[in-house]
């Protein structure tokens, strides 16, 4: 079981959590609009939970709370689910706005939780179910509410809230956004690599095939080839991403799965990958493309003990068990999650296709261990399957503003189709498989604002 501070939603009246958002005029609820450029963007409930020496009076929606009879409550319940609608996620934010809410502005920036936008009136995370419940919501029609991880927002409205009863959230609602008509997603590039159809994860999560587009459309994934699938017409040259410090920087996470060899980038590229991280930057690399960290600029080559191409027991059929590493609080939560989700039937354990053997370990600080195979083909059987690490990964915690999350298993196994077909139609349609239900897991706490993984998701303070 997880420990209480994972296992029981957080809820709470707030001034702040961690994050901001999008434009959008107070009490709108549809999550429309593209970014302004002004405003911050923020993410995860990152405060201490304690009250703060700070009143505010109450006014709009703050008007609308009532005191229910008999210790009862007024409160907006559900579960949150993936833009495909199909799988919960843990430490969504959602919340009930008594101001405006602000616009995303989009790049690399420093995230730390902290505040979020619109003044949260109420709020809450969601648990390793993707469960939430909202406590003493206003009363009335059209209550406005905010879906948000990182800066993925959905800005949508309650028709109706009963007086001190539960409202079930409309399952139709109670998911992030697929495309920008319903609300904000990251700015993301993705490099394609000839071994991890990293694409097809995302369409299969529920990403409108729309927001696919060059670096020169208004997408929010920016498509580039590398040595994988390309797009009709050609994508522009993965090169021209990391070689480029300023358009890096554009990107709120880039995306740079295994090309199939150790392709060794320029020592300009390495350090425009450092430098982009060290701003807030967030990077998902899988197999290989360990080659950015063991083979990069400092400190990179310090976040694990580089091994790489040790023997290993690879299969796209047979899976190697993996075990979850429960001794930090998220890890905890990912296993209990993984069982939820139906990715896994033990508690702390999920088979993996695809399994290499690169990194055999990784010092903590600076990185965190999330899963180990002990059972590879060599002298030491133990590998470690992923890690994460904030960045810089030089500095004190409280200071760093970015992360890089590394996987060293393909992350969609057998997901592309046979052929050279360009992208979409290189993809295989169906649901998430175990493991690409992991890595999306891990996708989503890689767009969440930067905290320390020692420590649980926490409820801001709260103003009385």
């Amino acid at each position: 079981m997880l420990r209480t501070s994972l296992s029981i939603l957080v809820v709470g009246a707030i001034l702040a959590a961690c994050g901001s958002s999008e434009d959008s005029k107070f009490g709108d609820g549809n999550g429309n609009g593209e970014d302004s450029g002004g405003g911050s963007s923020g993410i995860l409930p990152g405060g201490d939970g304690g009250p703060s020496s700070d009143a505010k009076p109450c006014t709009n929606l703050c008007l609308k709370q009532v005191q229910c009879a008999g210790g009862g409550t007024t409160s907006i319940s559900g579960v949150i689910k993936d833009p495909a609608g199909k799988v919960p996620l843990y430490n969504i934010l959602v919340y009930v706005p008594n101001a405006p809410v602000a616009p995303i502005v989009t790049g690399a920036s420093c995230e730390r939780c902290g505040n979020v936008s619109g003044e949260p009136l109420v709020s809450a995370i969601t648990d390793a179910a993707g469960k939430f419940k909202l406590d003493n919501v206003p009363v009335g029609k059209d209550i406005p509410l905010v879906i948000q991880v990182g800066k993925w927002r959905r800005q949508i409205t309650v028709a109706t809230v009963a007086e001190c009863a539960d409202t079930a959230l409309d399952t139709t609602l109670s998911r992030l956004p697929r495309n920008k008509a319903e609300g904000d997603l990251p700015q993301m590039a993705l490099a394609s690599g000839s071994a991890d159809p990293f694409e097809c994860l995302l369409t299969k999560m529920g990403i409108d095939l729309t927001e696919f587009t060059p670096d020169t459309g208004a997408g929010r994934v920016h498509f580039y080839k590398e040595n994988g699938v390309d797009l009709s017409p050609a994508a522009p040259a993965a090169s021209t991403l990391y070689n480029d410090a300023a358009k890096l920087k554009s990107y709120d996470i880039v995306f740079l799965p295994c090309e199939g060899n150790e392709n060794d980038k320029a020592a300009a590229a390495d350090k425009n990958l450092v430098d982009y991280t060290a701003i807030g930057g967030r990077v998902f690399t899988t197999h290989y493309s360990y080659a950015w960290l063991h083979l990069g600029a400092a400190p990179f080559p310090a976040t694990g003990v580089w091994a790489p191409e040790q023997a290993d027991k690879y299969s796209s059929t047979v899976p190697q068990i993996a075990t979850i590493n429960q001794a930090f609080p998220k890890g905890a939560a990912f296993a209990q999650w993984l069982v939820n989700v139906n990715a896994s039937t033990t508690l702390g354990q999920l088979g993996l296709l695809e399994a290499r053997h690169d990194l055999n370990s990784a010092p903590d600080p600076p990185s965190t261990t999330w899963m180990t195979v002990a059972d590879m083909p060599t002298t030491d059987p133990k590998a470690t399957m992923h890690i994460t690490f904030n960045t810089p990964t030089d500095v004190a915690e409280p200071m760093q503003c970015g992360r890089v999350v590394f996987s060293d298993f393909h992350v969609s196994a057998s997901a592309k189709t046979a052929g050279n077909n360009p992208f979409p139609q290189s993809c295989k349609d169906g649901d998430l498989s175990a493991q690409e239900k992991a890595l999306e897991f891990m996708l989503f706490d890689l767009s969440s604002c930067i905290q320390s993984d020692k420590a649980p998701p926490t409820p801001p303070a709260v103003v009385k």
